[in-house]
């Protein structure tokens, strides 16, 4: 929540989203009734979750790492390789803080995803 808090993101729990659907008629507790009732409890997230504008960006990076990989969905290694091509955050930051190298932390990711691909 701090993290949130310091990138200006607002934790309101999709309040407004809510109050802007109900204007126009839609219940949003009703459809996560019904989604509970047909795909299962949970199955249906609202509001979803507020990212920071970083975080926002490595998982638009982690996407496009995935599909220039071949791939249709993601793994945790196209989530780093988003991480590291996101070139901002925390995520760096930490990184950084470990003393690791993004650019050959990026080669190494890559080589041992060739390797799973083979």
């Amino acid at each position: 929540m701090r993290v949130l808090e310091a990138a200006g993101v607002a934790a309101c729990g999709g309040r407004p989203a809510k109050e802007a659907l109900s204007a126009i008629g839609i219940d949003v507790d009703e459809i996560q009734r019904r989604a509970d009732a047909a795909f299962g409890l949970g199955a249906f997230q609202y509001p979803r979750p507020a990212y920071t504008p970083d975080a926002k960006k490595a998982l638009e990076h982690t996407l496009r790492e995935a599909r220039a990989l071949g791939r249709e969905t993601f793994g945790t290694e196209h989530v780093l390789l988003g991480l590291l091509a996101a070139g901002e955050g925390r995520g760096l930051e930490v990184l950084a803080a470990l003393g690791k190298d993004p650019a050959a932390l990026r080669e190494a990711v890559l080589a041992r995803a060739a390797v799973k691909d083979s």
